[in-house]
């Protein structure tokens, strides 16, 4: 029994000898091989998340012009200037414009401008409001009669590019517009 014991003692020592693990180095090499690896892949990771941002925040950008647009060709083509009128006044001031004939009334007024940052369009229906707008600046569009048809507006939003849109009126004289 004795040696049994003895021989089940020598046998553990064998085994423990020959399984004494990884050597510091194998594991400092182990954990360098990691780190080259990871490090790409987090740099290409952290790239898509930056471009990810920046494509939502276009995104946003985008769909405000598009709302923005959308509400100024609505507002301008409200403008409808009846055929026995020649040549219409229209307000300009500083970032404003004021133009009569909404609906074809000239009590009816069509308003836009910059109030505290905000492009405001005015119409008898209401009033929407844009912010983050330090500028505007209009233009008048003219047919081959140089009669005025329509608006260029030119927004300037803070720290982005400036946008400009052409609108037509709705109607001038018996001639009728639409948007096809």
């Amino acid at each position: 029994m004795l040696l049994n014991f003895l021989n089940i003692k020598n046998t553990l020592k064998n085994t423990l000898k020959n399984n004494s693990g990884f050597t510091l180095i194998e594991t400092l090499v182990a954990i360098a091989l990691i780190s080259l690896i990871s490090l790409p892949v987090f740099m290409v990771t952290s790239d898509i998340v930056t471009f990810t941002k920046k494509i939502k925040d276009l995104n946003r950008r985008n769909g405000e012009l598009i709302k923005l647009e959308r509400v100024l060709r609505k507002s301008v083509r409200g403008v409808q200037i009846p055929f026995w009128i020649s040549n219409i006044e229209l307000t300009e001031g500083t970032n404003a414009i004021r133009i009569p004939y909404w609906n074809g009334e000239a009590g009816l007024v069509l308003k836009m401008g910059i109030e505290d940052k905000t492009f405001k369009i005015t119409t008898p229906e209401g009033t929407r409001g844009f912010k983050g707008y330090d500028g505007v600046e209009f233009d008048f569009l003219k047919d081959s009669k140089l009669r005025t048809i329509g608006l260029s507006i030119n927004v300037k939003k803070i720290k982005r590019e400036d946008v400009e849109f052409q609108c037509a009126f709705g109607a001038i004289g018996r001639d009728v517009f639409s948007e096809k």
